[in-house]
């Protein structure tokens, strides 16, 4: 008797060790970003010393460094969650390899 339901369970650890990896670069490469942007603020607030410039600083400070800095943290949060899982799963992964061993033997 044939079964209603086929679907193929695919559990891949590779691919989270890869999200893992490729969000913790891009965590990185948001960090150097942000830092390229706070030194070039500070490059232009030199030529702004007025009160309009002091603003104008702020306001980028406000606008682009803190979303940058949030957005970096999600991203981190994210790369920590997906290695964390990975360790977590890791038996998970194991016995799924296991199992379909033994049913592809059949």
């Amino acid at each position: 008797m044939g079964s209603i339901f086929k679907k193929d369970i695919v559990l891949d650890e590779e691919a989270f060790q890869t999200a893992g990896n490729e969000f913790k670069t891009l965590s990185a490469d948001m960090e150097s970003l942000k830092a390229e942007v706070d030194e070039m603020l500070q490059l232009i607030k030199i030529g702004f010393d007025t009160p309009a410039g002091a603003k104008f600083i702020q306001s980028c400070q406000t606008t682009l460094i803190k979303p940058l800095e949030d957005q970096r943290l999600v991203i981190t949060h994210i790369s920590d969650t997906l290695t964390d899982a990975k360790k977590q799963y890791a038996s998970v992964f194991q016995e799924y390899e296991q199992l379909n061993q033994s049913i592809n033997k059949e």
